[in-house]
């Protein structure tokens, strides 16, 4: 049996060899180990085997097993909820499919197990001992597999499902399970905590699970339940601690600053109208809020690019880079919503936690590198398209509505619309929906066990992006938009619409699409933005959005490099907010440059790297040609391949796409300094502030003078990472010029052999200019002699017994001559004449045609006469009408037309003529 068989089937074994009997789960050891060790309690349950799940469900404490419980009520809740979700329109529901395939597996595997097991004996006597202990694991495997369709094993799985020893699944706990009818279902936010001297700390917290440095809480709970949420301002500056937000979404920022300063209500300036409308308006209400003042137009709304108002792309939303320092609000001795600290009185934790020196605030915007792979960016991609369709329908809706009733009605009629075309629309508001294009699947396996793997990898796919969806369908359009993230061609051309083609023209796309490997997987850079606020000087809140579908523990996510870091770093090395503020960007900025993990995050800079070597070999190659095309033109004679050549350098195409490809290198490499020019930039402004603050005495000098020399080195690290880059570009610039040398060589080649060219047709006319030379020389001595010879050969009566005179001969001959040198002469250089001798010529033919036709016999009636003659009848007609409307000064609105005028020939009653009537004219032109 397969070994990928063996590690799907489920733990069982057999305490005698009837099925009738008490059967026992066995324990083998798995051949694969994950070498990603599991970070917390879920991913440690799913690793498990079914058979030792309940005895290490058992081993938890409670706030875990509240932990895998609510993780499997929500497995349920996805998988109701995408119980009728197709492939393809044709195709079954997935759940459907997946439980056929399922049930086809198992039985086609139940059924080869005797053979199997057959096949096991005989190979027994002659193997080894490593390999006869691999064939007892197969036997106890095969035996258990050979009782699947057995009723007894069917019993045995239902006692081994989590239904059985785990109690609470049927109904969810308010208290820590996500609401999935609400928005934000399915993310989760991340909670550091540092004690000062201590290092990192799990925070004891009911809506918080895990262990430092890999606690994390719903997002639902960390910014809307009010009361029980950790995000709260705290007055402890020996505690440090970190929230962050999964995705670049405005809203959840305003929500997050709202709530850790125990605000609502707060009132932003989303865009230009209404913060004109607030300069000219008489405000009544009380002064601004913190939320407000730190997210005050130039920090917040005023530094957003391709807002929800400028009808741009998603993808070309971006909060401007920038540094700035906000002053802290003042603390309120009479807010209820302030954070109880339990601090002894006198320590000096209490003492420093209620230092006077005015606190500052920090913002941060700063863009950074990462990646992507492409199959998940395209699904992406297609989410966002279909959610813009979607919320322009819902535009027209309202703009149609609005028309016929008040506002309020508008928002009513579109809402209710738009909620109808969802509930009707079964698969559209999926992800990745089966309609053709990247949806339509182009490959299906057709074992049995292929075919359910296949299709429990696209169940898994579904469930996973569900919340990445869901965020997009919720925010993508709001006043506080969510910004996705960008290619490096949609962050330099944030203007056009479709970037996919030029996206499929990165060099990590093509470095790491492999047309040998089958198994390789395309990836794509991408542009992510980190944003970062300092609050109080012990509390940070960042938001930086993670790869398209990772809702599981990601390897190569930037936070989780954040976390990795802090779990092995010393507690010495955190001695302020600002160490940990250093740590956060430092691993945002060397995403490409980290070369210490084992994920699978492309090699940028040595797959740039062997891009501009392939470059170089085929410059070289251009080089070589161009060389042996000189080398044959010097060794053979030019004069007979010279045209050969000039076809062969005119040809420029191998040239021409080499370049193309070089001036690509060198265009991403540009867009990847940019990025690490801004964060110098960025990380100038972090230094100018450290130093500020170091002018302060009452503030910590060791830990802002530990944070600036930080800092210091962070810029020296940023920059060497923007020279490697540089170094690249001027590799492929250097190639680049050479490539444009060499088309400037074929260019003057070319001209070469074009002057070349012309001095041989210059000899050629030489050569027949000689030519003619002597044939004029050799007419010049036969013409007298053949003009006296016809003279006197004549039949004159003056030389012979001829019966013309020599003087009427001459008159003929010179009069005759001279009339048709004459004309010949007009033709060819008069267009007066031309004209003159063409009109005659096609005047008497008409008159010629005109009278051939007059004699033939003509048709009696209409329905005899040709479509040539009734076409000539009908224009001799108009002729005559235009003759007379000339001539009588034109026809008065409702006359009948002069050919009507005869009373016997009258339109009827719907002013069309009759066949009679048609037939009269006809007979009246003919006799004409």
């Amino acid at each position: 049996m397969p070994p990928s068989a063996v590690r799907i089937a489920f733990s069982g074994d057999l305490s005698s060899n009837t099925a009738a009997q008490q059967m026992r789960p066995y324990n083998v050891e798995d051949h694969y180990v994950d070498p990603v060790p599991a970070t917390d309690v879920w991913a440690v349950y799913l690793a498990a085997r079914f058979s030792r799940r309940e005895e290490l469900y058992d081993s938890f404490t409670a706030p875990e097993k509240e932990l895998v419980r609510k993780e499997l009520r929500r497995i349920r809740y996805l998988r109701e909820y995408f119980a009728f979700y197709r492939l393809t329109p044709s195709d079954r529901t997935l759940v459907n499919s997946l439980e056929r395939a399922h049930s086809r597996w198992r039985e086609r595997a139940s059924n080869r197990c005797k053979d199997e097991l057959k096949n096991l004996d005989n190979e027994a006597p002659k193997a080894d001992k490593l390999r006869k202990l691999m064939i007892a694991r197969d036997r106890t495997i095969l035996s258990q597999v050979q009782l699947w369709q057995s009723q007894v094993y069917t019993e045995f799985q239902q006692q081994m499902s989590p239904v059985s020893y785990i109690s609470g699944l049927e109904a969810a706990d308010d208290s820590i399970d996500d609401n999935p009818r609400e928005a934000n279902y399915g993310y989760n936010g991340w909670l550091i905590v540092f004690e000062k001297g201590q290092g990192g700390v799990t925070l004891d917290h009911p809506l918080c699970h895990g262990r430092f440095p890999h606690q994390k809480i719903p997002v639902q709970k960390l910014l809307y339940a009010k009361k029980e949420t950790p995000l709260k301002r705290s007055k402890n500056k020996k505690q440090l601690r970190y929230f962050h937000l999964q995705a670049n979404n405005m809203k959840w920022v305003e929500d997050a600053i709202s709530r850790y300063y125990g605000e609502e209500g707060s009132e932003f300036e989303g865009h230009r109208r209404s913060y004109q409308r607030r300069l000219y308006q008489h405000s009544t209400s009380k002064g601004e809020s913190n939320t407000e003042k730190l997210l005050k137009r130039e920090l917040w709304h005023g530094q957003e690019r391709g807002g929800v108002d400028t009808h741009m792309p998603p993808h070309s939303r971006q909060i401007r880079p920038r540094c700035a320092i906000v002053p802290s609000p003042p603390w309120s001795s009479t807010s209820s919503d302030l954070r109880k600290e339990s601090i002894p009185e006198g320590s000096p934790t209490e003492t420093y936690a209620h230092s006077t020196h005015n606190s500052q605030d920090l913002v941060l915007f700063m863009p950074f590198l990462h990646w992507e792979i492409e199959k998940r960016l395209a699904r992406m991609t297609n989410v966002v398209r279909k959610t813009r369709q979607l919320k322009e329908q819902e535009y027209s809706l309202e703009r149609s509505a609005k028309r016929r009733g008040t506002w309020g009605s508008v928002v009513e009629r579109a809402a209710m619309a738009a909620r109808a075309q969802r509930l009707n629309s079964n698969d559209s508001e999926l992800p990745g929906a089966g309609h053709g294009g990247d949806d339509s699947p182009s490959w299906r396996p057709q074992s049995p066990l292929g075919t359910y793997l296949w299709l429990a990898s696209k169940l898994y796919q579904v469930i996973d992006e569900a919340a990445d969806w869901r965020l997009i369908g919720n925010h993508l359009y709001t006043q506080s938009p969510l910004h996705i993230r960008r290619t490096l061609e949609q962050y330099s051309c944030w203007t056009s619409e479709d970037t996919s083609q030029r996206d499929r023209q990165q060099v990590v796309y093509r470095g790491t699409r492999l047309r040998n490997d089958p198994e390789a997987i395309p990836r794509v850079v991408m542009v992510d933005q980190l944003w970062l606020w300092i609050l109080d000087e012990n509390t940070i809140i960042s938001a930086f959005p993670r790869r398209w579908g990772r809702n599981k523990p990601d390897p190569s996510a930037v936070h989780r490099a954040i976390r990795d870091n802090l779990a092995t770093i010393d507690k010495s090395h955190i001695n302020s907010i600002y160490d940990l503020a250093l740590i956060i960007i430092d691993e945002c900025s060397k995403v490409f440059f980290d070369r210490t993990k084992p994920d699978l995050r492309p090699e940028v800079v040595d797959i740039f790297g062997s891009a501009i070597s392939n470059i170089s070999e085929k410059k070289m190659e251009a080089y070589e040609r161009f060389g042996r095309d000189v080398k044959r033109m010097n060794a053979e004679d030019p004069l007979q391949t010279a045209e050969e050549l000039l076809r062969k350098s005119l040809n420029i195409k191998f040239e021409w796409s080499v370049l193309m490809e070089a001036q690509n290198v060198i265009d991403q490499l540009q867009i990847m300094q940019e990025i690490f020019t801004q964060q110098i930039t960025v990380m100038g402004d972090f230094e100018k502030a450290l130093r500020a603050m170091t002018s302060d005495p009452t503030r910590d000098q060791e830990g802002l003078k530990s944070a600036l020399d930080r800092a210091v080195a962070l810029i020296a690290e940023m920059k060497l990472r923007r020279t490697e880059l540089a170094n690249l570009e001027k590799r492929q610039a250097d190639a680049r010029g050479q490539l444009r040398e060499l088309l400037d060589m074929k260019q003057q080649q070319s001209g070469i052999i074009e002057a070349k060219a012309a001095i041989r047709r210059a000899d050629e006319s030489v050569l027949q200019g000689r030519s003619i030379v002597v044939f004029t020389v050799v007419t010049i001595f036969f013409l007298p002699l053949s003009f006296f010879a016809t003279l006197f050969g004549m039949n004159a009566r003056e030389f012979n017994e001829g019966y013309m005179a020599l003087s009427t001969q001459l008159i003929y001959m010179f009069t005759i001559s001279s009339a048709v040198i004459v004309l010949s002469l007009a033709i060819a250089f008069s267009t007066w004449a031309r004209t003159v001798i063409f009109g005659a010529f096609r005047f008497s033919f008409a008159y010629f045609s005109h009278t051939a036709r007059r004699g033939k016999p003509q048709p009696k009636n209409l329905k005899a006469a040709s479509a040539h003659t009734l076409r000539e009848f009908m224009i001799a007609k108009q002729q005559e009408w235009e003759s007379r409307d000339v001539g009588g000064g034109g026809l008065a609105s409702g006359a009948r037309l002069p050919m009507h005028n005869d009373d016997d020939v009258q339109p009827n009653k719907g002013g069309l003529f009759t066949e009679i009537a048609m037939s009269r004219l006809w007979r009246r032109s003919r006799s004409e």
